[in-house]
């Protein structure tokens, strides 16, 4: 005697119409077990749950020819009342065609609230021709709410995570909202790493939800039955519209979907729920999505780069500066277009407008050291006056008069100082300056030396000969010396 659970289960198995195979399969049992259970049935009960319509006599290899070449039960029907003239019904065509597909794994359906979940997937098309008579491959991406069935279907040449991005952007433009979770597969585009429990959503596609207040649940691994709406969707394009399309010209394709999407899909009776998808979603699913902010998500490219020794990191032949103290490191680069992000981490180091043409250096002069930081005037002399004292602002000033050039270099010489000699003797230094109407940066320098030695010396004693000239004439006779 097997244990009641098996018996039960293997009963209700061969039920709906599993195969020995598939409950040996499910129930980690031999197929000679179930066949014993098999026997032990009443007298007279089926083991499948395929109950022929009266009115489908006849037809089953038709039907199964037509489930072979992945014919919906929709395009079935169709057939049977427009080619064979039957008057038969959809429900029933479907019920039978539920029965012949009984090697068909079924699974609970998972029931999900209004604005809960979507589920999104990519669906390959196969090839088709521009305009110019080139050959394109084609993806159709395919997002559908769980709860209403109200799908999303659009063109796709490429699954990269932009294109995965911004189909998900004009899905919820087009939803009027986002749901709180989106289901989706082990796609390279949003998952990482497919990991069974603990999927690593792509950092981006993370945020990108983030920004619409959703999350991803991914599926777990060969588990493509936690996402049956948007299978199912996947699987409606190709055997519906995709078989009834009659041409391969990739430039009327994206509008035959649009129209078959908002003609046939969102407004058939749908198989699962018997109802409307678009009825549903105005009347119940629209007003519980959360609403889209003020501002769509930005897309930006995201690669690595490393710091220059300039400071710079390198992007479209052109250089872009970041502050100094990166040097060295490995930033990430965020591109848009237009906008350059520069990140450690998720700390934003630098931004930048793109420049036009090649071998341009972007430079904010707040990322250059500060000792090549231009400054305005007022910075130099509140830092003289605060660091040296009010002679060397004054100094600093008649500087600026005297050589408008070059006053920063000299200023910034007279800071040098500081590094070499106290406080007070550089303050001395300036003060001496000023009295003999000397402006330059060597002569307070030979003033500090002269101080250093001689520190009681008094001012009367120091002979300016360069006074005259405002610090900027020389004695023309120590050129004699180099005269023969």
């Amino acid at each position: 005697m097997y244990r009641m659970d098996i018996h039960i289960s293997v009963k209700t198995l061969l039920s709906k119409g599993y195969s020995r195979r598939k409950i040996a399969e499910q129930l980690g049992i031999h197929r000679k077990v179930i066949k014993r259970i098999e026997r032990e049935l009443l007298p007279g009960q089926e083991s499948s749950g395929y109950q022929r319509a009266k009115k489908l006599d006849g037809y089953d290899g038709q039907i199964r020819e037509w489930l072979d070449a992945e014919l919906t039960a929709e395009l079935i029907h169709k057939k049977l009342v427009k080619e064979q003239g039957l008057d038969v019904s959809y429900v029933t065509v479907s019920r039978v065609v539920r029965a012949l597909k009984c090697d068909t794994e079924s699974f609970v359906p998972m029931l999900s609230a209004a604005g809960e979940e979507a589920q999104v997937d990519f669906g390959y098309l196969g090839v088709f021709t521009r305009a110019d008579g080139s050959k394109v491959k084609v993806w159709v991406f395919c997002m559908v709410l769980s709860h209403s069935r109200q799908g999303c279907f659009e063109v796709a040449t490429d699954q990269s995570l932009e294109t995965f991005i911004r189909c998900h952007i004009r899905a919820f433009e087009y939803f009027g909202g986002a749901p709180r979770m989106v289901r989706l597969d082990n796609l390279k585009a949003g998952v990482t790493v497919p990991d069974f429990f603990e999927p690593l959503i792509q950092e981006q596609y993370a945020a990108f939800l983030a920004h619409y207040g959703s999350a991803a649940v991914p599926c777990r691994v060969r588990t493509p039955q936690h996402k049956g709406k948007v299978e199912s969707g996947v699987k409606y394009v190709k055997n519906n519209f995709l078989r009834g399309l009659g041409h391969r010209d990739f430039e009327r394709l994206a509008p035959d979907l649009r129209t078959w999407m908002e003609t046939v899909a969102n407004c058939r009776v749908h198989g699962t729920t018997r109802r409307i998808p678009v009825e549903v979603w105005q009347n119940v699913e629209r007003s519980a999505l959360l609403h889209l902010p003020a501002l769509r998500y930005e897309f930006y490219h995201v690669e690595e780069r490393k710091v220059t020794r300039f400071g710079h990191i390198t992007f479209g032949n052109n250089y872009y500066s970041v502050p100094h103290t990166l040097v060295g490191e490995i930033l990430r680069v965020h591109s848009n277009g237009s906008l350059l992000r520069i990140c450690q981490g998720q700390t934003e180091m630098a931004l930048h407008s793109i420049a036009s043409g090649k071998g341009q250096y972007v430079t904010q002069q707040a990322h250059l050291p500060p000792h090549k930081q231009p400054h305005s005037p007022e910075y130099y002399a509140l830092r003289l006056e605060d660091e040296i004292g009010p002679q060397a602002r004054e100094l600093m000033l008649l500087m600026q008069q005297n050589d408008s050039s070059h006053w920063k270099e000299k200023v910034r010489g007279l800071l040098s100082l500081l590094r070499l000699h106290p406080r007070e003797r550089v303050q001395q230094a300036c003060q001496r300056a000023l009295e003999h109407g000397i402006y330059s940066y060597r002569s307070v320098r030979d003033i500090c030396i002269m101080l250093e030695h001689t520190p009681d010396q008094p001012s009367c004693c120091f002979e300016a000969p360069h006074a005259a000239a405002g610090g900027m004439a020389h004695d023309l006779s120590i050129y004699d010396r180099l005269v023969p």
